[in-house]
Parts: structure tokens; C-alpha cells; sequence
């Protein structure tokens, strides 16, 4: 479980990190259609792409990239000294899942965005409690070898 943590977690980092510098480089509409792009190839999904971002949106997001991009280097250190970081988990999982429920209230409010927003909105509402599991299991055996 200690394992399969670290990879998780891994690769949750390196993904985040790799968006946020996406956003912030190429900004929030090219990162946008090529990962929509990407998943209509690979779905076989016909519908629109998203529509260009409007310059204040584009530079709210490229603000937010720089603190999506802080987590997804707290989450590889984390899995990098998760022995000593553990404790992170809990907090790192309910942060990212707060972000899926943002999504959920988004489409809730505002209407459906492209189904990949969707798909990362599912990842962030699934991946956490899943998260929450391997950290009590992996908290658990590092009681056990301390007794």
C-alpha cells in the first residue's frame, strides 16, 4: 500500500505541475484544447472544443497555475519522504477533492463543460477517498513496525 501511495501520489505531482506550467506558459486555451483534443481522439467525443477564455479569465487562471504548480511539488515531495510526510496525505487529498466539488458546483451552476472536465472532475471526487485508504493502511503498518 506504502507503494502504491508514493506512485499515486507521484503522479498526481507530476501531472499537476506539468498543467500549471501548460497554463502558465501557453495559457489556460491552448492547455485547454490540446487536452481536449487528446481525449476526443482517444473517446471518439464529436463535440465542440471550448470556446477562447476572455483575458480575464486567461490571467486569473495563469495566477492560479503558480499555486497549482506549489501542490504538485508539495505532492511529489510528499511521495518523495513519504516515510517522514505521511501526515500530508489527509490534507493534500482534501484539497484536491475540494477542487473536484468546485467543478461539481460549476456545472451545477453555470451548465456541463467539455466532457474531459467532467472526466478530471470524477478523478478529483475518486482519487481522494482512495487516497485517504492507502494512507490508513500505510500509517497503519508504520505503527506496526514501531511496536
Amino acid at each position: 500500500m506504502h507503494r502504491t501511495l508514493r506512485i499515486l501520489l507521484a503522479v498526481l505531482g507530476v501531472v499537476a505541475l506539468l498543467i500549471a506550467l501548460s497554463n502558465l506558459f501557453l495559457g489556460p486555451t491552448l492547455t485547454a484544447w490540446t487536452a481536449e483534443q487528446a481525449f476526443d481522439t482517444v473517446t471518439g467525443h464529436q463535440g465542440p472544443l471550448t470556446p477562447p477564455w476572455p483575458p480575464t479569465m486567461d490571467n486569473e487562471l495563469r495566477f492560479y497555475s503558480a499555486l497549482w504548480g506549489a501542490y504538485g511539488i508539495l505532492v511529489l515531495a510528499t511521495a518523495r519522504y513519504l516515510d517522514t510526510r505521511l501526515w500530508l496525505v489527509p490534507w493534500l487529498a482534501a484539497v484536491f477533492f475540494a477542487g473536484g466539488l468546485g467543478r461539481a458546483i460549476s456545472w451545477a451552476q453555470v451548465g456541463a463543460p467539455h466532457p474531459l472536465f467532467l472526466s478530471l472532475m470524477a478523478i478529483e471526487l475518486i482519487l481522494p477517498p482512495i487516497f485517504m485508504l492507502l494512507f490508513v493502511r500505510a500509517r497503519t503498518r508504520t505503527i506496526e513496525k514501531s511496536k
